[in-house]
């Protein structure tokens, strides 16, 4: 299964080709256990930069997707770390500019659709 996920990401990213200005992506697999992580950096036309990794273990999954602008200020940070126990999904939630809100799980696919809508904005 995570390999699929691993190849539907890399899709996503290919479609999003006129939008990236350069990317650097690394996944490790270990077939037999079905673990794994994706992990890079992904910057975008508009200066903006995705930093993320994903690792799948077990059924469980850990995330984080940090989204700054061209300058490094904070556009978004999503993530399942366990802190931040007093929200209601925890332990997922997104970092804004103006604080920590609950959000609930994000893959890295839904992250990329979200950025894309961002950066065609920014670009008009």
């Amino acid at each position: 299964m995570t390999i699929h996920y691993f190849e539907k990401i890399k899709k996503r990213i290919a479609k999003l080709e006129w939008l990236i200005e350069r990317e650097s992506i690394d996944t490790e697999y270990d077939e037999d256990a079905d673990i794994g992580n994706i992990g890079g950096n992904i910057v975008f036309k508009d200066g903006s930069v995705l930093h993320f990794k994903e690792i799948f273990f077990e059924e469980k999954r850990q995330y984080r997707f940090h989204y700054m602008d061209e300058r490094n200020n904070l556009i978004s940070r999503w993530d399942n770390a366990p802190h931040h126990k007093e929200l209601r999904t925890f332990p997922h939630h997104v970092h804004l500019p103006d604080g920590v809100k609950e959000n609930k799980p994000v893959k890295l696919i839904d992250v990329l659709d979200k950025i894309e809508d961002i950066v065609i904005e920014r670009l008009e």
